[in-house]
């Protein structure tokens, strides 16, 4: 009752007040730097005075939160700055909203408590309320809870017409009026289960079960439902949803299942969330021992790829065993099969040679591709100005000018990618011109 009571002191209406850390793992801090530190870049003129206060007030007096948020999305001053003077309708309209953040501290308090019924073993974390430059709403990073307010205590009264580039826009207007400021508290949930896991896995198959275990945990602890717009969907086109996930799961591309837009197609972003959520739910109901279910998704090293086949035979969700599926994905996965018009290799290429044609085995999604260097570096790149791809989506043309005796290598990485989102394996194109 005494934490309770001094709590309910201290917790008043302006974020001006600093929660105390004895008491409280909620800082909130860092809101109020900001917006001092906004109304004096808007009344100061000149741009490098205006970088300094962002700097000077908010970036080196920030808590250890906003130095991780930093650390993490690579923010700088320069960018603030840029995003305050590009979006002042944003920033006004957001405003209010952020300033709230003190009211949500004894809410993730009191659910933060509930996650450590459900599990005894909960290290402490710190939760961080914080102002981002729009590219996170929450996230966890180096052991604490990292809340970007200006996106998470959003609601469909904010003003996003004037955000640029267009998919920024688009995104953050469908998020905004889907009025996340209304499930904060279970974001921060998420989130510190996050804290209390290992490092994530590299394909999609692991990253889903690493984001599943926060939701499906969070949800179970709060006693509430989730609201990612993706688990209701997933539920709705289950089996759709599982067997197009199969045919990528083993991917190390996530592009249209986590952090996604819209672009796939289901329409829908992040079903990743789903699949993971579906699997830790199937894992938990067949389990005798509740607690120690939820003990072991916790625990589940996401790295480990053993770990995490195991994990998910465990839950019955998939409709085959991982080494089956695996088997399929690489039998079905697209390759280069060569170039149309020589021998990849050839020590004599025609100079006068205007097209390059790059052939696949499989039809190809032209949303995704990606070249690199050769071994031999950027002095001898295949130079190319222009790309087309064929109409049957199994080649890609590519215009260049060649020189006499010369040298050239580009690597076609995995970025492209199949329909089914398989990609291929990185193959280099290397030969030589002739005189």
């Amino acid at each position: 009752m005494k934490k309770i009571y001094f709590l309910s002191l201290l917790f008043l209406a302006s974020c001006q007040y600093t929660l105390n850390q004895q008491f409280s793992s909620v800082h909130v801090e860092d809101v109020d730097r900001f917006w001092t530190a906004y109304d004096l870049i808007k009344a100061e003129p000149d741009s490098l005075k205006q970088i300094k206060l962002i700097q000077t007030l908010y970036f080196d007096q920030g808590t250890p939160g906003l130095k991780a948020l930093i650390d993490k999305r690579k923010y700088t001053a320069e960018a603030y700055v840029e995003a305050i003077n590009q979006f002042p309708k944003f920033w006004n309209s957001v405003r209010a909203n952020t300033l709230k953040c003190v009211h949500y501290a004894d809410d993730i308090e009191t659910n933060i408590d509930k996650l450590k019924k459900v599990y005894p073993d909960l290290k402490p974390s710190s939760v961080y309320f914080t102002i981002g430059a729009m590219r996170t709403g929450g996230q966890a990073h180096k052991g604490h809870v990292l809340i970007g307010s200006e996106l998470a205590l959003a609601d469909s009264n904010v003003i996003c017409s004037e955000l640029q580039p267009d998919i920024l826009r688009e995104n953050l207007c469908s998020y905004f009026h889907s009025n996340p400021i209304d499930d904060v508290v279970l974001l921060n949930v998420h989130e510190y289960v996050h804290t209390q896991q290992g490092d994530y896995g590299e394909d999609l198959l692991s990253m889903a079960v690493f984001e599943g275990v926060a939701e499906f945990v969070s949800c179970l602890a709060a006693e509430k439902p989730s609201v990612v717009p993706a688990i209701a969907y997933g539920k709705e086109h289950a089996v759709r949803v599982r067997d197009r996930f199969e045919k990528e799961m083993f991917s190390l591309h996530w592009n249209d299942w986590l952090y996604n837009d819209f672009e796939n197609e289901f329409g829908v972003r992040d079903l990743g969330y789903y699949v993971g959520y579906a699997i830790c739910e199937s894992f938990y109901e067949q389990a005798d021992d509740k607690a120690a279910a939820i003990k072991e998704m916790i625990e589940l090293d996401c790295a480990d790829h053993k770990a995490v086949k195991d994990f998910v035979a465990k839950s019955g969700y998939l409709s085959k065993d991982c080494d089956s599926l695996r088997k399929i994905y690489l039998e079905e996965k697209p390759s280069v099969i060569g170039i149309a018009e020589f021998e990849n290799g050839s020590p004599e290429v025609d100079p006068a040679l205007k097209l390059v044609t790059i052939q696949f085995s499989s039809v190809m999604n032209v949303r995704f591709r990606n070249f690199k260097l050769g071994p031999m570096g950027g002095k001898k790149l295949l130079p190319y100005d222009h790309i087309d791809w064929s109409e049957d989506r199994r080649s890609i043309v590519l215009s260049v000018d060649l020189e006499a005796g010369k040298r050239y290598q580009i690597l076609v990485d995995s970025e492209f990618r199949d329909e089914d989102g398989r990609t291929v394996d990185p193959y280099l194109i290397d030969f030589k011109t002739g005189f």
